[in-house]
């Protein structure tokens, strides 16, 4: 391990819990979210008996990591393509039946999505662009859940961490308020986010969602955040 990753991590369990507590805020209440259900799903839907959650489609803009290739680039969109699909699953399965709720419909295995995906020749890549009529035919199912994240960065961790030190530094100086101090964001990414069910080619529910995160946000939250906000919302729920 790099001596730069054990500095950072020292760094970060040294923080004051004022300090990760602004960090958590930043995160979880500066997210956008609303979701769109068709008029007529139920009746479209009532035949419905399985499901299958593709692998999300990854989408990197912003400021490049220096030293990194595209093909690397490409496997990590691959990795967490995959890391989405399966936490999508977990989210909709969290929600899917609880005291006032009762889920309809089956959710297909992911390791039987994969197996059908490569059985006919379509990587996680492909199945990003494949016509959804085809891919739930050959998947065998009823509809399929597709996700598309965005995300867009601006600065590394460390130059994210920096920034907040900085200010808490300034903050403190300054605690009278009597000199006049710039905001300077240290977001390390805006992560747009979108979930559609989509079958015959047409949109049934879609649900988007936005937010910030800064260093102390690790990937692993930023997938459980968005797909657990989806899976609060996804429809195929009557009341019991």
């Amino acid at each position: 391990m790099s001596n730069v990753v054990l500095q950072t991590r020292r760094m970060k369990k040294n923080l004051p819990l004022l300090t990760l507590a602004s960090i958590a805020i930043i995160f979880f209440c500066s997210c956008g979210h609303n979701y769109y259900t068709n008029s007529t799903f139920e009746e479209q839907t009532s035949r419905h008996r399985i499901i299958a959650v593709l692998p999300a489609e990854m989408i990197y803009t912003g400021t490049v990591p220096k030293n990194i290739t595209p093909e690397e680039i490409e496997k990590i969109e691959e990795s967490e393509s995959r890391a989405f699909q399966n936490a999508m699953l977990n989210g909709i399965l969290r929600y899917a039946n609880t005291k006032k709720y009762t889920t309809y419909v089956m959710v297909q295995d992911i390791s039987t999505t994969q197996r059908l995906l490569e059985e006919n020749n379509i990587s996680v890549r492909d199945s990003w662009k494949q016509d959804d009529k085809k891919i739930a035919a050959i998947l065998g199912v009823d509809a399929i859940v597709r996700m598309r994240v965005h995300q867009k960065r601006y600065m590394s961790d460390l130059a994210s961490m920096g920034i907040g030190y900085g200010r808490q530094i300034l903050g403190a100086v300054n605690s009278a308020g009597k000199i006049p101090v710039p905001y300077i964001s240290n977001k390390t990414n805006d992560i747009y986010a979108s979930c559609d069910v989509v079958s015959d080619n047409r949109t049934l529910w879609n649900d988007s969602y936005k937010a910030g995160t800064d260093y102390n946000v690790t990937s692993d939250e930023v997938i459980a955040n968005i797909t657990d906000n989806f899976g609060r919302h996804f429809p195929y729920r009557r009341r019991r």
